[in-house]
């Protein structure tokens, strides 16, 4: 079996950020988003990975020579030449796949399930089509299906009025036949080749969809709200791993200390996540905060952020609090900064105040 992970889109509601970084190589936890998904298939013994990258093979081969189990994947690059919406995704990776079934991930996707289970039940219930479902609070914001004695019958993409709270996640089970319903079906009122008209075609032409419900933990990475949600649930699970130093600090909580780093007189407050060369003088780092590679922090206070490699922040009087500053940012000289502030920064940002 194949997968195919989507890896598209602009992730414009994380304008500014995803100028300069894909949304799904935003480290969670200093970890990409990606990597996590990957880490999935490979648990599951899907070796046979293919990305869709609109144009962005650069970038993701890049990042994936740092991915720590790269070597017992094959990776393969799929450009979708005219993005217009999933069901035009899944055709562009028709050459790809050939005959073979295949796992089908929304690279934006958090999920804690297990699935080589759910792939087991697709090839022995011999179904065309299965489909994971989570009940949420706002199914208008998704895919959702309307289930009537254990059977699916009908899907309708993101509706006003949802007729179920079952929404689609990023999870689906193919066989071949999915390409047959993608190149059946028309654009949505979007503009867009829906993935739920595709299903839906499959059902009403006699073909066999089955889905499960989600019982564990699923998060559609949309905003950075969810994207910092997200890292404190990951940076909730860590195991204390201090490999830097730490010179007249206080230490509380789960701590992870990269190489190289120090923490110098200061106090920090886990869970945290520390990368390789860190330094933190003079500051308080807070709960639910990720500080990647080569971060330099001197007298700041900081929580429940995500801080991207070779980020300067220093002199900063007030809290710096659920943000996403990207690689190589620099903050200074804070004396006019609000008590509490909030910051989405593309790659090299450049913050001044005096």
């Amino acid at each position: 079996m194949k997968a195919l992970v989507l890896c598209g889109g602009t992730g414009s509601r994380l304008w500014p950020v995803t100028l300069s970084i894909q949304k799904q190589l935003i480290p969670i936890a200093n970890k990409p988003i990606l990597f996590y998904i990957i880490d999935s298939l490979v648990e599951a013994n899907i070796l046979d990975i293919g990305i869709l990258t609109n144009q962005k093979e650069d970038i993701y081969r890049e990042a994936l020579n740092s991915y720590d189990k790269k070597d017992r994947a094959k990776f393969t690059f799929i450009e979708q030449e005219n993005p217009t919406g999933i069901a035009n995704a899944v055709s562009s990776s028709k050459k790809f796949m050939g005959e073979e079934k295949f796992v089908m991930i929304l690279g934006d996707n958090m999920y804690q399930f297990n699935l080589h289970e759910f792939l087991e039940k697709f090839i022995s219930q011999q179904c065309n089509c299965k489909i994971l479902l989570k009940e949420v609070e706002n199914p208008s914001q998704f895919g959702v299906v309307n289930i009537s004695n254990g059977k699916i019958m009908g899907l309708v993409e993101k509706p006003v009025n949802p007729p179920t709270n079952l929404a689609i996640t990023g999870i689906y089970a193919f066989d071949s036949n999915i390409f047959k319903a993608c190149e059946s079906i028309k654009p949505s009122w979007r503009g867009e080749y829906e993935i739920t008209d595709a299903i839906r075609w499959l059902l009403d032409n006699g073909y066999s969809v089955d889905y499960d419900i989600l019982d564990g933990e699923w998060r559609d990475l949309g905003t950075s709200e969810d994207i910092l949600k997200e890292n404190a649930n990951k940076l909730m699970d860590i195991k204390d791993s201090i490999l830097g130093e730490v010179v007249f600090s206080d230490i509380t909580g789960k701590i992870i200390l990269g190489e190289n780093s120090k923490i110098i007189n200061s106090n920090v407050r886990g869970p945290v996540s520390i990368g390789d060369g860190v330094i933190i003088e003079n500051s308080y780092i807070g709960p639910y905060t990720s500080l990647g590679n080569n971060v330099f922090i001197s007298n700041c206070q900081i929580e429940n952020s995500i801080i991207l490699d070779e980020s300067n922040i220093s002199n900063i009087k007030s809290i710096i609090d659920s943000s996403i500053i990207e690689r190589g940012t620099v903050i200074k000289k804070g004396s006019q900064l609000r008590k509490v502030n909030s910051f989405l920064l593309a790659k090299n940002s450049l913050v001044v105040l005096d």
